[in-house]
């Protein structure tokens, strides 16, 4: 047993510190300590960059360069294991060894398999870092297939009564399950879609997409597009003529959400993890500790506390948690 604490706070992304230091999704990739990026998602990238060495996908690293405009080396560490977080292409989940313990970080993560991305699989752990976007009791989705098949049929309706249909969702990730599930209708992307989605699409998983163009609109058509796509001249002319909307977000579930949206369906599809599959993640990796973050963090300790029996608290900002072991 270690007699050195493990330190674990927010600050430049999430901190574990011991006999090395390591950053998660850190807001600046610096010159010491070990940087380790979990997925592509805006709020989960680096905004500086002063350093040169990450832990990542080839996924991510492609992402973080277009981003910062820096080259960086992805490398590898002999404390640190990667796992398929199954949230989006290139997401990963770490595992890095700290005074003698297992901590294990997931950023955004997603445990049903959707439409060719697989989900995430427990890891046993000491320490659990989970994130906690939908660890609120009744936010509970229907199970992927069964949705992917209602908004298929949702825009196949729609085009069949002579309208266009526009679905929305945040570009990488959902828009490439939507993508996969509107295959067969030749589905169209606006900018954002097209390069997030070129930018993973390769002969061993490829996607069938084009970018919208006036050209390629003379029939009714299905487009895939950025949530705030709905706010642009482009839609407000597609709506003139006529365009059904939808929205494509877990948030689906809250009360009034399609109103708030300002679209004529909102369907719950997502690619985080519900409340029930981060309870059954957190039990199967058995941890001594778990430390909620990012999303309904504190309701989320709690029920795994009283449900589960295993220690748990949130990471708030500029407060330590001392893991004594």
């Amino acid at each position: 047993m270690s007699e050195r604490a493990l330190e674990i706070r927010l600050g430049n992304g999430v901190e574990v510190l011991g006999e090395e230091e390591f950053y998660f999704d850190a807001e600046t990739i610096g010159t010491s300590g070990t940087f380790c990026i979990s997925h592509a998602h805006s709020d989960h990238l680096p905004k500086r960059v002063e350093g040169r060495e990450v832990v990542c996908s080839d996924v991510t690293l492609k992402c973080i360069e277009g981003r910062t405009k820096h080259p960086l080396n992805k490398i590898d560490h002999p404390g640190v294991a990667m796992f398929d977080a199954g949230h989006m292409a290139g997401s990963r989940m770490f595992q890095a060894e700290q005074c003698g313990k297992r901590v294990l970080y997931t950023g955004d993560l997603c445990t049903r398999d959707r439409f060719g991305c697989a989900g995430a699989k427990p890891v046993k752990t000491d320490v659990l870092i989970i994130e906690s976007t939908y660890g609120r009791p009744g936010y509970v989705f229907p199970p992927s297939e069964e949705m992917g098949r209602v908004m298929h049929d949702w825009a196949e309706d729609t085009i069949s009564q002579g309208h266009s249909a526009a679905m929305f969702a945040y570009p990488f990730g959902k828009s490439q399950d939507l993508i996969k599930i509107l295959d067969d209708m030749d589905p169209l992307t606006d900018q954002s879609v097209y390069n997030a989605t070129s930018a993973i699409s390769s002969e061993r998983d490829p996607y069938n997409f084009r970018l919208y163009s006036e050209e390629l609109a003379n029939d009714p058509f299905v487009v895939v597009c950025t949530p705030w796509f709905r706010k642009s001249s482009q839609a407000d002319c597609w709506r003139r003529n006529g365009m059904r909307t939808a929205a494509v977000s877990g948030w689906a579930l809250d009360r009034g959400y399609r109103y708030k949206m300002r679209v004529d369906e909102a369907f719950p599809f997502s690619d985080h993890a519900d409340f029930e599959e981060l309870l059954a993640f957190t039990k199967a990796c058995e941890p001594s500790v778990v430390l909620t973050h990012h999303g309904f963090d504190a309701d989320l300790a709690r029920e795994i506390e009283s449900r589960l029996g295993i220690e748990a608290r949130p990471l708030i900002k500029n407060q330590r948690s001392l893991l004594e072991f």
